[in-house]
């Protein structure tokens, strides 16, 4: 049974909130309402992060672009689309620069807005398990032996068995061990794929020597 879409609504408008909150729970998507973005940061602080948040631009105290780059700093993963009653191409395009999902203009069309919203839902997914199986990528290097993962960083950089013994003072034999150790451990049956996952990992940032140390360390 596949999960159900659970919606952050952010508008001080108490009319809107409820009208959009109403139309989307009989569209199967579960709303928790905020009247506005300190109220949702408040909540934040509690509740699961949600697959979405639609928030009106325009609102008292934190806007809805004040609210999206603090979430930005704090990391937020879910998407965030906001709506308008005031068609503004610059601030648009300034959101969608900053990473918003989508931006729709008032009166909401509301078929659009679950469409945008299931949209954005399937790419938190879709993030969510690309952030699970580099987890999970990264705790197989994690298990390789230090020697083993000086020789993995040489292997990534193109280097043969020989000019890898040369560098580390050991013989062509013993490189062609910690090889297939690598391998063994990492759950690859080539070189190649064993040096892939080890570039997706730095190109994602998840050192594998840093999530070996941090787990020693807890």
């Amino acid at each position: 049974m596949k999960k159900k879409i659970c919606v952050d609504l952010i508008d001080d408008d108490e009319a809107v909130l409820d009208a959009l909150g109403l139309y989307l729970e009989s569209k199967g998507i579960e709303v928790r309402r905020h009247e506005n973005a300190n109220a949702f940061l408040k909540a934040r602080r509690i509740l699961p992060a949600s697959e979405c948040i639609v928030c009106d631009i325009r609102m008292p105290g934190m806007t809805g672009l004040e609210l999206q780059k603090a979430l930005n700093r704090n990391g937020e993963t879910s998407e965030l689309i906001l709506i308008t009653g005031f068609a503004d191409v610059d601030i648009a395009v300034s959101a969608m620069k900053a990473g918003a999902f989508d931006f729709i203009e008032k009166p909401v069309d509301e078929s659009r807005l679950v469409a945008s919203i299931r949209a954005a839902a399937n790419k938190a997914e879709r993030v969510q398990a690309d952030a699970e199986e580099l987890a999970r990528l990264a705790d197989r290097l994690a298990t390789l032996t230090d020697r083993e993962q000086e020789v993995l960083e040489l292997v990534t950089r193109g280097m043969t068995n020989r000019d890898i013994a040369a560098a580390l003072g050991i013989s062509p034999r013993t490189v062609e061990v910690h090889r297939a150790s690598m391998m063994q451990k990492s759950g690859v049956d080539s070189l190649a794929d064993l040096v892939r996952i080890a570039m997706r990992l730095e190109m994602a940032g998840a050192s594998p020597r840093g999530r070996k140390a941090r787990k020693a360390a807890s």
